[in-house]
């Protein structure tokens, strides 16, 4: 019985430690505190599924890093080629189509509190996909969107 006890401590020790494992369920992210790396993937998923494009872009506009819209070129990079992309992937980040809710397969720190990679399950691939995000000096410091999948 002790020997049992000590082989489930052990193996919830090493469940806990491997969080970012594809075996256990990946938390579903409906409600996320505002200015978190949470919540600004939440907003970027819900201006994607806005219909209207133009709309779109000014919705999601807000939560870029400065240097995606600092310069007209990165900006235009951005609006030209990564977003309309994300915008026709986004269905794959949400369980249901109609709301931004989310599941979150991991968190890596490239920089701690600076630079992350937020990995969010993909329907239509085993890999999750990765939104890069860090703090903005040019923003109050505050989390903004570098790169979307």
């Amino acid at each position: 019985m002790k020997r049992s006890l000590v082989l489930l401590l052990a193996f919830l020790t090493l469940a806990v430690s491997l969080g970012g494992c594809k075996y256990l369920p990946a938390p579903t992210i409906d409600n996320p505190k505002e200015g978190t790396p949470e919540w600004l993937v939440y907003k970027a998923i819900e201006a994607a599924q806005e219909p209207d494009a133009e709309k779109s872009y000014k919705m999601i506009r807000p939560y870029l890093h400065s240097t995606l819209i600092g310069m007209r070129t990165a900006e235009e990079s951005f609006l030209g080629m990564n977003y309309p992309a994300f915008r026709r992937k986004v269905r794959l980040f949400t369980p249901d189509d109609k709301t931004p809710v989310y599941k979150l397969s991991r968190t890596e720190e490239d920089q701690p509190d600076k630079n992350h990679r937020l990995f969010v399950v993909n329907e239509g691939s085993d890999m999750p996909s990765p939104f890069r995000i860090a703090r903005d000096s040019a923003a109050n410091n505050e989390w903004r969107i570098l790169n979307v999948p």
